[in-house]
């Protein structure tokens, strides 16, 4: 007998045995989501107008991220010990602890996991959003959205409290404070990996030997805390066989920014935005799962280029966007049918290569070498990895779409488009949005603004 979430499971590449074999797990996440035969039709439509279900490479990365869904919802009455970070986070720590564990463990960024189904797939955020702001994180005071996300899955009993906590209390302070009044309400403990993002103008990609020391510490004391709560041990081993992991996902992700280089452009910046977020946020289906999906995106998408198929006009204005929205998919449209091709992003851009003489004595300075190398740096190693990242790409535009109420970012709001325009001479649009929720930022409000630039670089593009 047919249930009422098999058509949607199908869609996201769910095989009929696999849906009868997962149906407890299935039935008790639903209930738990509060997810009904009416939540589930409306997603089928959602599903079927917002992501590109011919790609069977689109549907198989969508079945990960519900599977990482069921994994979170009920680690903790399937016996897990449970373990949440921030985003966004230095990437390596999750995955080297999942890659260690040697317990039944979930670990992962559940705000990210609830954007990418409850929002994505489902459009119920809304429901986590105003429970947090009756829970702590009020309305109007320009708190993270994706720290409300948790907060009211939390409220909702939606998701388990976790066994540990952990998150940058540097680039994402609001995380740590936004964590700091979850511990107060469920008690689990928090571990903050600290740093510094001050530096002198002009110093990246250099840094002072000093930053790297500290960093390097504080992800090591990370370590050491998982070890000392749940007994996990990270190792050389653990982090050789995470970093494998990550390069394939790696490896995939930039093979599918350079196909999304093609004119016209293959497929939407929708799906290459799953695509890049299941690495960050995910470590238990991605490390399993995730790379072979992208994989065979990438060979789907392949085939559209070599036959010069696009989903935009040929000679559209290519873009280099900062990061797709997370949880509704139709603000990435809107800029699409608008004209902009968004073939690439900030974080697939690689970063610069390892210096080979900087000298590496610990697990956690391998990680904060990484970071530092990346968007952990400073405000000026921000604006000029978009400089740097714009110019390698060959690209017509700059979207810089910064979220009002994250400070890391806002800061930047004006630096990025000055410094991005003055030393690469790129348009840049900086566009004041939330990536999360869409309340305040749907594609109705950013609408005006990102046809205006669509205009003017298809205006300067038949000029040149």
């Amino acid at each position: 007998m047919a249930e009422y979430y098999d058509k949607l499971l199908g869609l996201c590449s769910f095989s009929t045995k696999e849906i009868d074999s997962l149906k407890p797990r299935l039935e008790k996440a639903f209930e738990k989501l509060g997810l009904n035969r009416q939540d589930f039709s409306r997603a089928e439509e959602r599903v079927a107008t917002q992501h590109d279900l011919e790609l069977v490479g689109v549907r198989k990365i969508l079945r990960a991220w519900l599977l990482d869904l069921l994994d979170l919802v009920l680690s903790r009455e399937e016996g897990k010990k449970v373990v949440y970070y921030g985003y966004p986070s230095i990437q390596g720590p999750g995955m080297t602890i999942k890659a260690a564990s040697n317990i039944n463990l979930y670990i992962g960024c559940p705000d990210v996991v609830l954007c990418h189904t409850l929002g994505q797939i489902f459009d119920k955020i809304t429901p986590l959003l105003e429970a947090a702001e009756k829970s702590g994180l009020p309305p109007g005071h320009g708190l993270c959205s994706l720290q409300q996300v948790r907060n009211g899955a939390l409220a909702l009993g939606i998701i388990p409290v976790p066994d540990l906590v952990t998150g940058s209390s540097y680039f994402c302070d609001m995380g740590s404070k936004a964590d700091e009044l979850l511990h107060e309400i469920y008690g689990h403990p928090a571990i903050y990996v600290d740093g510094i993002m001050d530096s002198a103008w002009g110093e990246y990609p250099q840094w002072l030997p000093e930053r790297l020391k500290f960093l390097g510490a504080q992800i090591d004391k990370l370590y050491a805390t998982v070890n000392d709560v749940l007994g996990i041990k990270v190792t050389q081993q653990s982090s050789e066989k995470a970093m494998q992991i990550s390069r394939r996902f790696f490896k995939a992700l930039g093979r599918l920014t350079k196909l999304m280089m093609a004119d016209p452009m293959p497929v939407s910046g929708v799906e290459s935005g799953m695509a890049l977020n299941l690495a960050a946020a995910s470590t238990g289906v991605s490390m399993t799962d995730g790379a072979e999906a992208i994989e065979t995106l990438c060979d789907e998408v392949q085939a559209r280029v070599d036959k010069s198929q696009g989903i935009l006009e040929k000679g559209a204005p290519r873009v280099l966007n900062f990061i797709q929205p997370f949880s509704d998919p139709s603000i990435t449209h809107m800029m699409e049918k608008a004209g902009l091709a968004l073939s690439s992003s900030l974080v697939t851009v690689p970063p610069p290569k390892r210096d080979p003489s900087i000298q590496i004595n610990t697990l956690g300075e391998d990680r904060a070498e990484a970071a530092l190398r990346d968007v952990y740096h400073s405000g000026y190693g921000l604006a000029k990895r978009f400089e740097d990242a714009a110019r390698l790409v060959n690209i017509d535009g700059v979207l810089w779409g910064y979220l009002f109420n994250c400070r890391p970012l806002a800061q930047y709001s004006h630096l990025v488009k000055q410094w991005v325009e003055k030393n690469a001479g790129i348009p840049t649009l900086s566009l004041e949005m939330d990536i999360y929720d869409s309340r305040s930022y749907g594609p109705e409000a950013l609408k005006t603004r990102v046809e205006a630039f669509a205009e003017m670089l298809r205006a300067r593009k038949a000029a040149m």
